[in-house]
């Protein structure tokens, strides 16, 4: 990755968002495998607002409980910690970026979420990585394109015309017109707002995972993510990609893994309640 221009591209505009406090208070209490639910609760509670959306989404009717939940610490019990951790990082996000120049922001985040539920659901196929660190990490897989089109938008907008943003040709049109690609980008703002070291190096590999000297199980996992979509939208021909069977072989998983899945918006459908 050529570090400096990425950097550069940091320094030219200096609104760029900051993570969520309330994201990285709860990774920091969810990586203790002794947290209680009241901790985690008062972590979240900290946030008004997204308490009040926590509670919605859980008596919504997707989850089908059979009583009205009222207290954070309720919904954890109901739910499960790792439920409410995917709600509580997904719904942040979404909400960290309000207006991105040429980017539909329901649809972009709609579209991340299923690739990191499609990584989820692939990791726990496997025992290389867990499954909720899957779904953490590909949440974010891709917001280097929001940095990439808030800070040069005429040039996104060009690169918009050539491939499409989820195209997996994409990051070769990025790497020729800038000399890095989103992900590149997704990996120095993982890094600048202290993400741990496994989160940056999956975000930087995972375009193409067989490529680097150590294979990264969770840049594998986010990359068939990434893959499963681009086939879902243009078909395996047009993903500008062959099949991945060797990611899939590296990572230990069935050849029709691919195949056999659920669809991605089925395994989002919970997620997606968040940005309508």
């Amino acid at each position: 990755m050529p570090a400096a221009d990425v950097e550069q591209l940091f320094a030219q505009n200096h609104t760029l968002p900051t993570v969520p406090k309330v994201v990285r208070d709860l990774i920091e209490v969810l990586a203790n495998e002794n947290a209680s639910l009241s901790q985690v609760a008062r972590k979240i509670e900290a946030d008004q607002v997204l308490t009040a959306r926590m509670l919605r989404l859980a008596n919504s009717p997707f989850y089908g409980l059979r009583r009205k939940v009222s207290s954070m610490e309720e919904a954890i019990r109901m739910l499960g910690l790792s439920a409410i951790r995917t709600l509580v990082i997904s719904a942040n996000l979404t909400g960290t970026f309000q207006k991105v120049p040429h980017v539909n922001l329901p649809g972009f985040w709609r579209h991340s979420l299923r690739v990191a539920s499609v990584a989820r659901h692939l990791a726990g196929l496997g025992r290389s990585v867990d499954p909720n660190l899957a779904f953490t990490v590909g949440s974010m897989y891709a917001i280097g394109h929001l940095i990439m089109a808030m800070v040069r938008p005429d040039e996104v907008a060009a690169v918009n015309a050539a491939s499409t943003f989820d195209s997996m040709r994409r990051f070769a049109a990025e790497e020729q017109a800038f000399g890095f690609h989103y992900g590149d980008v997704s990996a120095r703002l993982a890094s600048r707002w202290d993400f741990s070291e496994e989160y940056v190096t999956a975000l930087g590999a995972f375009a193409r995972p067989l490529d680097r000297p150590s294979f990264d199980p969770l840049a594998g996992l986010l990359h068939l993510g990434v893959w499963r979509m681009a086939l879902d939208r243009d078909g395996a021909v047009a993903s500008g990609a062959a099949r991945p069977a060797e990611v899939l072989k590296a990572l230990g998983l069935p050849a029709d893994s691919l195949e056999e899945m659920p669809a991605p918006e089925e395994l989002a459908a919970d997620l997606e309640l968040m940005i309508g």
